[in-house]
């Protein structure tokens, strides 16, 4: 019987270890990072199939943490926390990768999940409508999924520490996954528990009532980007008589006034969209977040049209509706969008060779229901968990401005453990990094000169940020 049971347990880590020997990226293009890394798909349900690339620690990864990351959107691939913040390369401008001596793997073994279905190279191998519907609740079960199924082609990480991360509209996915693992927890026995230890999130949206919009309008005041007047009309129409007429008039023009802002960063340039061909994108969503700042725009994007057709008529090569996807405000994903397009690249990444990445697809964006409830409902339970949380801030980020972070913190009426302090990265002495306060259960924390995508533009910090946080240290 013994015998058998070896036989059995031989048979099942081979398959094992089939699995993940197929995920193993030998040879990527272009990218001279020689660790061992892997690609493939998890099913997140029997017609999802969500990608992923997974970096061991590049020392002693069997000392280290899990780390999932997770990109925002909703509808925004998690491809662009591997290739452009926290992985081992950074994609440059002119699409060139070059080694990341703060990426987060030298400290944590990183996971990314592109999620959810028909996000980047993630597919929904269905025609049925209803199973391209997405949600908030919806898009935590499927993420649990694919977690799940990690955790089958990798077992040995099953009993690990692990940690879920992510930024922007993660703020959803993060705490309702945290949640989901917390109800799973319960219902299993010690030896099936998923070992979860804390959550990391970046300008990340939680409350509805605080964040985007509301933050906003007070962020552009505080920084002179608005007037007064708008501010205190907002306050009227929106907030205190929700008079919806007066309300949108007054959003709009606040909206007029930040057009040609970079909202992820409003101290940085905003970079005109372009079309691959170099033609001026006026389907980006540059434009269409606010086409009422913009003149003779429906003219301007039929004249592209027309362009682009034409050019398709000479050159069949071109894909017209590709050229007219949107991208996202003031950022470009051009290189991102080139690199993971290569077919050399599609097949070393084991990926459906017939799917054209993007770096955010409006259609799933356009399909997915953004819940009211946010993921503030979630936190009295995660603190009472005891886990640990870090929500940290860029403070010059005016999507998911840190005033609304601050806003919906307060609100959890938490005992302060430490008052507002600076902190510094790697005891730098000529730079403030940023501020910081504990609560008892949760850490805010700001990030000094940067906007959204703090790992992308302030790495050092970043890295600091998230070691200190692995090893339950004050910065």
């Amino acid at each position: 019987m013994k015998f058998i049971q070896e036989i059995f347990l031989l048979i099942i880590i081979t398959f094992i270890n089939s699995l993940i020997e197929k995920d193993a990226v030998i040879n990527l293009p272009d990218y001279d990072y020689k660790g061992l890394f892997y690609s493939g798909y998890l099913s997140a349900s029997p017609v999802k199939y969500f990608h992923y690339i997974f970096n061991e620690a590049d020392f002693n990864p069997e000392s280290k943490p899990l780390v999932l990351w997770l990109n925002g959107g909703p509808g925004c691939s998690s491809l662009e926390g591997w290739a452009s913040e926290n992985g081992p390369m950074k994609i440059g401008k002119d699409g060139k990768f070059k080694m990341n001596e703060y990426s987060w793997h030298l400290v944590a073994n990183m996971l990314y999940i592109e999620s959810p279905g028909n996000v980047g190279f993630s597919y929904i191998d269905s025609d049925m409508e209803y199973e391209k519907k997405a949600n908030d609740d919806i898009t935590a079960n499927d993420n649990f999924n694919a977690l799940m199924d990690f955790f089958k082609k990798f077992p040995s990480y099953k009993g690990r520490d692990f940690y879920i991360s992510g930024e922007s509209y993660a703020g959803i996915y993060v705490p309702t996954l945290a949640y989901k693992i917390l109800m799973y927890n319960k219902e299993v026995k010690e030896s099936q528990k998923i070992n979860l230890k804390g959550i990391l999130v970046g300008n990340g949206v939680t409350d509805w009532n605080y964040d985007t919009t509301p933050a906003r309008v007070d962020f552009a005041f505080n920084h002179h980007l608005t007037s007064y007047e708008n501010r205190m009309d907002f306050n009227k129409y929106c907030l205190l008589e929700n008079n919806q007429t007066k309300c949108d008039e007054i959003t709009n023009e606040i909206t007029k006034c930040l057009s040609d802002i970079n909202i992820y960063d409003y101290l940085q340039d905003c970079e005109l969209p372009e079309t691959e061909t170099g033609e001026r994108d006026y389907f980006s969503n540059y434009y269409m977040r606010s086409p009422w700042a913009f003149k003779d725009l429906k003219q301007k994007q039929a004249e592209l049209k027309k362009k682009l057709e034409d050019k398709k008529n000479i050159n069949n090569d071109i894909n017209i509706n590709q050229k007219l996807k949107k991208s996202p405000h003031c950022y470009n994903d051009k290189p991102m969008h080139d690199y993971f397009n290569r077919a050399n690249v599609k097949n070393a990444l084991h990926v459906n060779s017939d799917i054209t990445w993007e770096l955010c697809s409006s259609d799933v964006s356009a399909r997915y229901d953004m819940q009211k409830k946010g993921s503030i409902w979630a936190y009295p339970t995660l603190i009472k968990s005891g886990i640990r949380i870090l929500i940290y801030s860029g403070d010059t980020d005016m999507s998911v401005p840190f005033n609304g972070n601050q806003a919906w913190i307060d609100n959890l009426n938490l005992e302060v453990e430490k008052d507002w302090v600076q902190w510094r990265a790697f005891n730098d002495r000529n730079n403030v990094a940023g501020y910081y306060i504990k609560y008892k259960g949760l850490t805010f924390c700001t990030v000094k000169g940067t906007g959204h995508m703090v790992p992308e533009w302030k790495p050092k910090e970043a890295y600091y940020m998230f070691s200190k946080f692995l090893a339950n240290e004050d910065f």
